[in-house]
């Protein structure tokens, strides 16, 4: 019983995760103009949507050496990289 609850406790968790993930694309690409001048969907070929996401995350950080003008809040993220994964042919 204990392992049936913990499983149901952790459904809501698992979906909000995903979603969490899931950016809008069509947001993103208004959001991403100022990233255009320099970066296409080819760049991020190859990558899975988590991948970019923890590549933008990192530039927001400061852990990623990016080239002065990056216009990107921590809420754009999700919708950026959703874009770009677009682009490079994700579904």
């Amino acid at each position: 019983m204990k392992k049936l609850t913990i499983a149901l406790l952790a459904v809501p968790l698992v979906a909000f995760s995903g979603a969490a993930l899931a950016g809008d694309a069509a947001a993103g690409k208004a959001k991403a103009e100022s990233c255009m001048d320099c970066h296409a969907g080819e760049d991020f070929e190859g990558m899975t949507l988590e991948e970019i996401i923890e590549a933008n995350k990192a530039v927001l950080s400061g852990a990623q050496r990016h080239p002065p003008g990056l216009e990107m809040a921590e809420d754009d993220v999700a919708d950026i990289s959703a874009y770009f994964y677009a682009e490079a042919g994700g579904e």
